[in-house]
């Protein structure tokens, strides 16, 4: 799918359909997002993939009639952030949420340890950081997710690192 196109949303719906033809549970979760990149990157272009293609992406879903979402986010992030990048995550948040999905899971984590793109120097410094911006596993966001998807309540719920490590130990290890 061309994420770019003007018919993302309407290929996203019909993909999802498809799915939930097939009669099992579907849920839906976006992972999308430049992380560390985002200085690299104007403002504009930063909208452009943060809220147009995880916007359009959930448009689709919800279209289809996925009623459960997950949606990466960051700690941190406020529609009115002065910070740039918690900002966007914010209004991104935002314009999800007023989507209305029965059931809406925003995770927030800090640090994300364990991936390509978070140098190890800055996952174990994050480690001394406690509360929402110190570091996770992904591994722990990713199991996070399935748990919320699997044992959530209905409404929007916003977990923070240590919520996503409480639901990923309650899931159990892989």
């Amino acid at each position: 799918m061309d994420t770019s196109a003007a018919n993302f949303a309407a290929e996203v719906t019909g993909l999802a359909r498809g799915c939930l033809a097939q009669g099992e549970p579907v849920y839906a979760a976006s992972c999308v997002g430049i992380g560390k990149g985002s200085a690299q990157w104007s403002e504009q272009d930063i909208r452009k993939l943060e809220i147009g293609v995880v916007g359009a992406f959930a448009r689709g879903c919800l279209a289809a009639g996925i009623e459960q979402f997950g949606l990466l986010s960051a700690a941190g992030s406020s529609a009115i952030s002065r910070i740039r990048y918690a900002r966007i995550m914010g209004e991104k948040e935002d314009a999800v949420r007023s989507l209305g999905f029965k059931r809406l899971a925003i995770f927030r984590p800090g640090i994300i340890a364990g991936n390509a793109h978070t140098p190890g120097y800055l996952a174990a410094l994050g480690r001394l950081v406690p509360g929402s911006f110190g570091t996770i596993d992904q591994d722990d966001i990713g199991r996070a997710f399935v748990g919320e998807f699997l044992h959530g309540q209905d409404g929007t719920t916003i977990l923070e690192n240590a919520a996503m490590r409480q639901r990923a130990r309650a899931l159990g290890s892989p």
